[in-house]
């Protein structure tokens, strides 16, 4: 799936980060596989404009092995620290 929204484009590239640490993901629709690393081609098919946001987004998955607290809360309705 080709992201139509900024938004839709964050959720795929953490998505695909954290499949990446865990070894199952899948690149973006069109794009080789670059496993380990398959959460970068998301900014292969992205506008430039978003690319930015999105590779700080992976960036942080990568380093911090989870997904970013906002998508946490959005997805879930509260962080792992509220269990």
């Amino acid at each position: 799936m080709i992201p139509k929204t900024l938004e839709e484009a964050k959720r795929q590239a953490a998505q695909t980060a954290m499949a990446d640490l865990l070894g199952c993901s899948e690149p973006a629709d069109g794009q080789p596989d670059e496993y380990p690393f398959n959460a970068c081609t998301v900014l292969k098919v992205i506008p430039p404009a978003w690319r930015n946001e999105v590779d700080a987004v992976i960036a942080y998955v990568y380093h911090h092995e989870d997904l970013p607290e906002a998508m946490r809360k959005e997805k879930h309705g509260d962080t792992r620290g509220g269990r």
